[in-house]
């Protein structure tokens, strides 16, 4: 499997090095982008994401598991995103709605309702364009707010106010685009488990498939991405000691399609499966995900 994803990346960077032509793309699915301009920066977001835990690992490694769990989550966040002065400066919110699904051998627990909400801000710190290329850099902090019920099983959040810092560069030439992004979480929760920092970094790269030249503009359009996305989290701490279960690094391989129905709307769809998937101690594992969203212009 391993050796199959690294032929298609090899693949689709060889297409996107020798067809670049024709200008614009949609943004990345699961990566940020700095530009916020119309359906990349004032598109409502609404997706449905499902995610599939039920492989033990052992420091890395497939073991038996006798309780035999299974997680499934399916998360449908609705990000309304407003450009508040002009299109450098953008503040908006991310309410997700959670559904969780626990099962093993002799115990079954579901919960639902919404999670954590999210506040952001977003600034466009550098703006260099030429023809048919751009390059922009921008800064996003984010406050996640405790609304999420803790006390339920399985919890829908975690019960403390958190942060988030991070900084997105974008690069778009002809019909190619290349987006970068890190992200700083920091925990701030001071109860009986509190839960570790996480550090977050995604790659993306994207492609207009479709057309290869624009005959008029807006026209419809189809894009492919290829992205990494990967996290590390930290341990969590119970009543001052490291909890040896928790943390670790988890590293996608996310596939996706897009397509632009003008200048007002785009569907999307991505799969991710984990390349690296090293979780500290023995915990369950995320094995796959999958995301189906559109994105939507209101204001």
């Amino acid at each position: 499997m391993k050796r199959l994803i690294l032929q298609i990346t090899v693949s689709f960077l060889c297409l996107c090095a020798f067809l670049m032509d024709a200008q614009g793309q949609g943004p990345p699915i699961n990566t940020d982008t700095p530009i916020m301009l119309g359906l990349q920066g004032r598109g409502v977001h609404f997706f449905v994401k499902v995610v599939r835990k039920a492989t033990l690992l052992q420091e890395g490694n497939e073991t038996s598991d006798t309780m035999d769990r299974r997680i499934t989550a399916r998360i449908t966040p609705l990000a309304i995103p407003y450009n508040l002065f002009n299109a450098r400066f953008q503040i908006g919110t991310i309410i997700p709605f959670m559904d969780i699904d626990f099962d093993s051998r002799s115990h079954h627990a579901a919960s639902a309702g919404i999670g954590d909400v999210r506040f952001f801000a977003k600034y466009l710190l550098y703006q260099r364009d030429r023809k048919r290329e751009t390059l922009r850099i921008a800064a996003k902090t984010a406050v996640k707010l405790p609304s999420g019920d803790e006390n339920k099983s399985p919890a829908l959040g975690n019960g403390s106010t958190d942060y988030a810092f991070s900084t997105v560069a974008g690069w778009i030439k002809n019909r190619t685009g290349l987006y970068l992004e890190g992200i700083y979480n920091l925990n701030t929760s001071k109860g009986p488990i509190d839960f570790g920092d996480s550090f977050s970094y995604n790659l993306a790269i994207g492609y207009r498939l479709l057309p290869g030249v624009y005959e008029t503009y807006p026209a419809l359009q189809l894009n492919g991405f290829l992205e990494i996305n990967g996290i590390t989290m930290s341990t969590n701490q119970s009543n001052g000691r490291s909890v040896e279960n928790s943390g670790g690094t988890t590293v996608f391989f996310s596939p996706g399609l897009q397509f632009v129905g003008g200048r007002r709307w785009l569907l999307e769809a991505s799969f991710q499966y984990p390349i690296i998937n090293k979780p500290n101690g023995t915990q369950v594992a995320t094995d796959w995900t999958i995301s189906l969203g559109t994105r939507v212009l209101l204001f």
